[in-house]
């Protein structure tokens, strides 16, 4: 007999590894690391939970085997100027650290920030990087084209492909005169001869951002929308993972698993976590029925997080919708059958989860974005 099969579970509701199980992105890794070594700048969007990030990750390291510097920040959470422009410094330093050489050039570039180097045994890498602002006296918008300028100079002197990836890109603007920061990224960045990434998921602030005729970003990169998966080839890899480590998804449960998320990756990688862990042998419908309400009660504090942020209207709305996906939501019947006050207010409350990307219009029909929220909304709706 050959070696025991390995049980331990193999998905992953984090971001994924590189070296991770990853199903059928092949195309998009494809096109994406074509466009980093033609220099072309690319959007990439789609809802939250789509397995952006780690898709990102892949192109890079794709790129980074192959000898490219490969810097990747994330803006989400940014509170001023001065910290997008140490998010960028940190990503430039915490990339370069492995390279002797062009940790001295980044070094040598970026003179608005120093590098604080802590080794910590226990980390994944081995080490952290901070960043300690260096006493130039520069502030604000200043310090922001400072670094951009430096970046440009690393860039040069890099002689190498650089491929910068910018995560949750649209949080500049919630900054103050988050304009002026774009027209600034714009100026510095049209001169780098490197490759960008602007990732989001608030598709409709993101797209805004390069598609609106008086934003500096205007037709300035590709946009590259990432699409679900395919639901036969995911419930196929869903039913592969078991099998490869010890225990029997059938497809048909594999099916229904995927389209009970509508393919979203991260939700998919999630419950089929639960479901194999509380699952000896065999997948049975009682198992996807029990690995559902185990996903539900874990995502509820980050729906209520999020609720916490709506008004009234808004989260009425948002239930409105998930009981009654329509065309017509400011229908007065609509409005009266969904207690939702006027027909202003009703309209106010859309733009806002529009904007948060809780809500979308597809082929004319108003629908919740996302599918466990649906189902959680529902669930209360019942009292469950």
């Amino acid at each position: 007999m050959g070696a025991m099969m390995s049980k331990k579970n193999p998905f992953f509701f984090r971001e994924l590894p590189t070296d991770g199980p990853f199903c059928n992105r092949d195309e998009e890794l494809r096109e994406l690391t074509a466009h980093a070594e033609s220099l072309a700048n690319v959007v990439l969007y789609s809802p939250r939970r789509f397995g952006k990030t780690s898709l990102v990750k892949r192109v890079q390291n794709k790129l980074a085997n192959a000898g490219a510097i490969c810097i990747y920040t994330d803006f989400y959470g940014i509170i001023s100027v001065e910290d997008v422009a140490a998010r960028l410094a940190k990503a430039v330093f915490r990339e370069t650290h492995k390279r002797d050489t062009l940790f001295r050039k980044a070094a040598g570039a970026i003179k608005s920030f120093r590098p604080n180097i802590i080794m910590t045994p226990d980390e994944e890498k081995g080490f952290s990087i901070s960043v300690q602002m260096a006493p130039t006296g520069l502030t604000g918008f200043a310090l922001l084209e400072d670094v951009l300028e430096s970046l440009g100079e690393f860039i040069r002197e890099s002689g190498e492909l650089v491929h910068l990836a910018l995560d949750e890109f649209q949080e500049i603007t919630t900054l103050p005169d988050s304009l002026k920061i774009e027209g600034i990224m714009r100026q510095y960045i049209q001169q780098h001869q490197a490759a960008y990434i602007f990732v989001g998921s608030r598709r409709r602030i993101l797209l805004s951002i390069f598609n609106e005729e008086q934003r500096s970003f205007f037709k300035s990169a590709i946009n590259y929308a990432l699409a679900p998966l395919p639901e036969e080839e995911f419930a196929v890899f869903i039913e592969q993972q078991f099998a490869a480590h010890g225990k029997k998804c059938p497809l048909n449960i594999a099916r229904q698993l995927v389209a009970v998320v509508d393919c979203f990756p991260y939700y998919a990688q999630k419950l089929a976590y639960f479901i194999f862990d509380i699952v000896d042998k065999e997948v049975s419908p009682p198992d996807l029925d029990k690995g559902i309400q185990l996903l539900l009660k874990n995502e509820t504090p980050i729906f209520e997080g999020i609720f916490l942020g709506l008004a009234p209207g808004q989260i009425g709305l948002l239930h409105a919708i998930a009981q009654e996906p329509g065309k017509s939501i400011f229908a007065q019947e609509y409005i009266q059958r969904h207690r939702l006050g006027s027909i202003g207010g009703a309209q106010a409350a859309k733009n806002k989860l529009l904007r948060l990307d809780l809500i979308e219009q597809q082929e004319k029909i108003w629908r919740i974005v996302d599918p466990v929220m649906k189902r959680w909304l529902l669930l209360k709706e019942q009292g469950a």
